[in-house]
């Protein structure tokens, strides 16, 4: 049902790059679907189980697509209460991440970091 509500309300928006984007706003990127408020993830309507940290990961770069955040800088946006975690540790959840959802979807940007590209385009 939230899938389909998500759906409907977003399918006008083509041009995410822009647009600014609520904490709680469902963000719609091809068969990717990210509910920060219910804190799920759906590819092609099914649940994709992310960690309470991947999924802030997820949201800190879905959020501005195709900008470019360094390491220490997720580590410092989604991971500073964490004891567990280490800024350099975010490669390792990059690389989950990119398990769980895809190739494509988060790429490296060589020496400086990690940028999100929605899904069907090509964010350069």
């Amino acid at each position: 049902m939230l899938f389909s509500k998500a759906v409907l309300a977003l399918a006008s928006i083509t041009d995410f790059s822009t647009m600014a984007v609520s904490s709680e706003e469902p963000l719609l990127f091809g068969p990717l679907l990210i509910a920060p408020k219910q804190r799920q993830v759906w590819k092609c309507g099914q649940t994709v189980d992310l960690t309470p940290m991947e999924l802030d990961i997820l949201l800190l770069l879905a959020r501005r697509p195709g900008q470019v955040f360094t390491a220490r800088q997720i580590y410092e946006a989604v991971a500073m209460d964490s004891f567990d975690a280490s800024w350099t540790g975010i490669s390792s959840m990059v690389y989950k991440l990119r398990r769980k959802l895809g190739a494509g979807i988060i790429e490296t940007v060589r020496g400086h970091g990690y940028k999100f590209v929605a899904p069907g385009t090509s964010l350069k």
